[in-house]
């Protein structure tokens, strides 16, 4: 998503600019290379997204697939990014980890020969996490109708003086189906069976689309004590149903990066529409090599990283008194009985409603006297099997 707010509301900012940046005809670049590159010195595989900007957030970006890129560090040595899909190009961590004090560029050689560059940015050193903590809070819906409560992330921390500093986060959460399959159809018997439910609980995943950035500057102390990272609402999301979990990263930036990631975040603000108020030009830190004044969308972020994690309980919410979203939520179970309207026998149910549709079986309707399944229970499978919208898998780093 952050990729594609970053290529809506630059081309938008391009089109609507009143201190053109750009001395450039917008209309002679339909498709805008959008760069999404983030370089820290974490030992991981780095990713760089490379795709062609659209005019506005309803449509797709297209991968910009089949280029070569390169980052080079200040010595001259080379890492080849491999391109893992579409598009998507990433760093072998076994060759290539960035260190705190290294430069580095980016270089980019299209498919169709059109290259480009990244000034050098340099890794800063790790500013400081010392808490993440949480607090009852609320704020405005997207559309500023309705306040939502939730619970507000915070962080304390530290940075060099005069420093400037971004957050990422990732959540991870637990969440639980409430219809799950009870009854299975033997058809060795040609009857049902009662079984342990399986893919009950899963996991779910996101990671940060916001901009959240902090200067130092002209600051007299570099602390920092109960900055608002993010914010999980209660209601309106499965978040904190189960069990939640949050990972903060802090990133040390460069005054440069510092500037365009605040005017982007001013203009995403401002700008409703191309006749509302006119934000400033943001130019990145990428350029066509042999045409200055082609826009290139984007940043070659670099970065240190300082992390903490922290995991919250369905019992917080409740301790702090919050709305609290029911698991079953949009679920519901609807009743089919084999009497001939127009089922004849609970097979047909299955085989109409279950194998040949949408729907999932969820327990039995058992007889009065007896335990011969007479009807079926239904649901959706959203609403009986967890990895539908989840993952089974329990994250390597998860803690119950």
């Amino acid at each position: 998503m952050i990729r594609k707010t970053i290529c809506f509301f630059l081309t938008l900012l391009s089109l609507s600019s009143c201190l053109e940046t750009y001395d450039v005809n917008i209309k002679d670049y339909k498709d805008l290379l959008v760069v999404d590159a983030l370089i820290t010195d974490e030992v991981k595989d780095h990713r760089i997204y490379l795709s062609r900007s659209v005019p506005n957030l309803n449509e797709t970006p297209q991968p910009e697939a089949g280029a070569l890129v390169v980052i080079t560090d200040e010595y001259g040595n080379e890492e080849v990014l491999n391109e893992v899909e579409p598009g998507v190009y990433e760093t072998d961590h076994l060759q290539f980890v960035a260190k705190v004090g290294g430069t580095y560029i980016l270089s980019i050689r299209t498919a169709g020969g059109q290259e480009y560059k990244s000034t050098p940015c340099t890794i800063l050193p790790q500013s400081k996490i010392d808490k993440i903590h949480y607090k009852a809070g609320k704020e405005w819906n997207k559309d500023e109708t309705a306040e939502n409560y939730g619970l507000h992330i915070l962080v304390d921390g530290s940075s060099e003086k005069d420093g400037y500093v971004r957050w990422l986060y990732d959540e991870d959460w637990k969440f639980r189906v409430p219809y799950p399959t009870h009854l299975v159809y033997d058809y060795q018997i040609k009857n049902w069976v009662s079984i342990r439910p399986t893919n009950v609980t899963c996991w779910k995943s996101s990671v940060s689309n916001s901009i959240v950035i902090h200067s130092f500057a002209n600051q007299s102390s570099a602390d920092l004590k109960d900055k608002i990272v993010c914010f999980v609402p209660s209601e309106i999301t499965d978040k904190l149903t189960v069990r939640y979990s949050v990972l903060v990263k802090q990133l040390s930036i460069s005054k440069e990066e510092y500037e365009f990631w605040n005017k982007l975040q001013i203009s995403t603000a401002e700008v409703g529409n191309v006749f509302g108020t006119q934000p400033f030009s943001i130019s990145g830190n990428i350029q066509n090599v042999s045409n200055d004044k082609e826009p290139v969308l984007g940043y070659f972020q670099t970065g240190s990283v300082s992390s903490k994690r922290i995991y919250i309980n369905r019992s917080v919410a409740d301790n702090f008194g919050l709305p609290l979203r029911s698991y079953k939520e949009g679920c519901r179970v609807d009743t089919f009985l084999a009497d001939g309207q127009p089922f004849e026998s609970t097979y047909d149910i299955y085989k109409e409603l279950v194998l040949s549709g949408s729907m999932k079986v969820h327990d039995g309707v058992y007889g009065e006297f007896t335990n011969a399944v007479i009807g079926l229970l239904l649901t959706s499978g959203v609403c009986s099997d967890c990895t539908v919208s989840g993952e089974a898998q329990k994250p390597d780093f998860w803690e119950d």
